[in-house]
């Protein structure tokens, strides 16, 4: 499977994410507020912010993450357990990676990279932030 880089970072890298053309994956995209950009609100609020708009249901289900492409809004994988998996299940399990996200980011374990989730997603030549690969995946032995 190939994998494109996360919102979410340690400190030294950023985490993989299944890649836009994964199969057996959607995604799940939480748009945010305007006014939590340039580090207004912390990665705790916003991922609090994020799981309520899993449990209303106010979320964009797309065949590619969001978050890279201007969107201002955090994208979660979530992975199709049966052909007929209905919204409300998308919708919890959404909410249950957020919720587990949450509690990565309380442990200081992780934060969001609110530049790839808020800024200009136009770099050099590339279309947007997604194509563009982490420096440190250029080194297969990185590690916390």
């Amino acid at each position: 499977m190939r994998v494109q880089a996360s919102p979410f970072v340690t400190r030294k890298h950023h985490i993989p994410d299944p890649c836009d053309d994964g199969e057996g994956y959607c995604w799940v995209s939480a748009i945010l507020l305007p006014e939590a950009r340039n580090g207004t609100h912390s990665d705790e609020a916003i991922m609090l912010f994020v799981i309520r708009k899993c449990k209303d249901g106010q979320i964009a289900m797309t065949h590619q993450p969001l978050h890279g492409l201007g969107d201002h809004c955090i994208s979660l994988p979530v992975k199709w357990n049966t052909p007929r998996q209905n919204l409300r299940t998308v919708r919890d399990q959404a909410a249950a990676l957020a919720s587990w996200w949450l509690i990565q980011i309380r442990e200081n374990r992780v934060t969001i990279d609110q530049e790839m989730v808020f800024d200009d997603r136009t770099i050099g030549g590339f279309k947007s932030m997604l194509d563009v690969i982490p420096p440190e995946w250029e080194n297969p032995e990185y590690s916390d």
